[in-house]
């Protein structure tokens, strides 16, 4: 976008929300939480949701990121590609949003 569009689209407060299947399904131990937060992850709008690895070896990054995306697509019952593209285009408006341009031709 231009720059004045731009700047139009980023004084727009953004908030996106992350799940991975560490926390958010792992650590919680009862079946009370696990429900709670299988329902969080299905109410949030699919422009709004993004997937984390949430591990700290970057050799365990993608393997962490496929877990998390595998499990929220079974939560909302969505399938994982198009999950995936949205989360895509969710982070790539995100890291445009604070001055990072990646990626440039993946926009759509």
């Amino acid at each position: 976008p231009q720059s004045d569009e731009r700047n139009a689209e980023v004084d727009e407060v953004i908030f996106y929300f992350g799940f991975s299947h560490v926390i958010n399904h792992l650590m919680c131990t009862s079946e009370k939480a696990r429900r709670k937060g299988m329902e969080a992850v299905r109410s949030i709008p699919s422009n709004r949701l993004l997937i984390e690895s949430d591990v700290h070896a970057q050799e365990d990054v993608a393997l962490g990121t496929a877990g998390a995306l595998a499990f929220v697509a079974q939560v909302r019952e969505q399938p994982i590609e198009k999950l995936s593209d949205d989360c895509v285009k969710n982070g790539l408006k995100f890291l445009d949003s604070v001055g990072l341009q990646l990626f440039d031709q993946q926009k759509q």
